[in-house]
C-alpha cells in the first residue's frame, strides 16, 4: 500500500545539491528494494502457451487489440526512482514499479470489474493465476508480487529515504 512521505522530493534536491554522494545511494538502496518484486512478477506472467490462442500474435493479423508476447510483457515490467508528475491530489510517487506493455495492463486487470466475463473465465480454465489485493490495488502479476512481498520494499524504501535524511543532517551539522 502506498505510504505518504512528506518533505522527500525537497530532500532528493537538497541531496543533490549538497551531497551528490548521498543522492547517488539513494536510488540504488530504492532500486534494490524494488528488485524482488520486479523478479517476482515476472514470474507471474503466463508463457505464450499458457494464453488464449486469440490473444497471441497472428501474421496478416489486422487486429487492434494487443497480442500478447511474454518476451515482451516480462521485459516491460520495470521500477523508477524517480519522483513522478504530481497527480491532480498533488501527490507523487517516489518509487513505483509498472509494467509498460499494453497486454501486460490488460493482464495484469483483466477479471478485477467484470470476473464472470467469458475472456476471464476462458483464460482462467486455460492457465489459473490468482488476483490479490483490495479494490484499486488489485492485480495478478504486479500486485500481487506487492501483496506477497508483505510491504518489506515499502518499508525498505522508507528505511533509505530517513537514512538519507539523517546522514545529510549529520553532515550538515559537522
Amino acid at each position: 500500500m502506498p505510504a505518504s512521505v512528506k518533505g522527500a522530493v525537497k530532500l532528493r534536491k537538497s541531496l543533490r545539491q549538497f551531497s551528490p554522494d548521498l543522492a547517488k545511494a539513494l536510488p540504488k538502496e530504492i532500486g534494490a528494494a524494488l528488485k524482488p518484486i520486479t523478479r517476482a512478477a515476472r514470474g507471474y506472467l503466463p508463457d505464450d502457451g499458457q494464453v488464449l490462442s486469440g490473444w497471441i500474435a497472428r501474421e496478416n493479423s489486422q487486429s487492434r487489440f494487443p497480442a500478447y508476447n511474454a518476451r515482451l510483457v516480462k521485459a516491460g515490467i520495470s521500477y523508477k526512482t524517480t519522483p513522478s508528475k504530481p497527480n491532480r491530489s498533488g501527490f507523487r510517487s517516489l518509487a513505483r514499479v509498472f509494467n509498460k506493455t499494453a497486454a501486460g495492463a490488460i493482464y495484469e486487470t483483466m477479471g478485477r470489474k467484470t470476473p464472470q466475463s467469458r475472456f476471464v473465465q476462458n483464460q482462467n480454465s486455460k492457465y489459473s493465476s490468482q488476483m490479490k489485493g483490495d479494490k484499486k490495488m488489485e492485480g495478478r502479476a504486479l500486485f500481487r508480487a506487492y501483496d506477497e512481498n508483505n510491504g518489506k520494499a515499502r518499508d525498505a524504501v522508507l528505511k533509505a529515504i530517513q537514512g538519507a535524511a539523517d546522514k545529510l543532517n549529520q553532515r550538515a551539522k559537522a
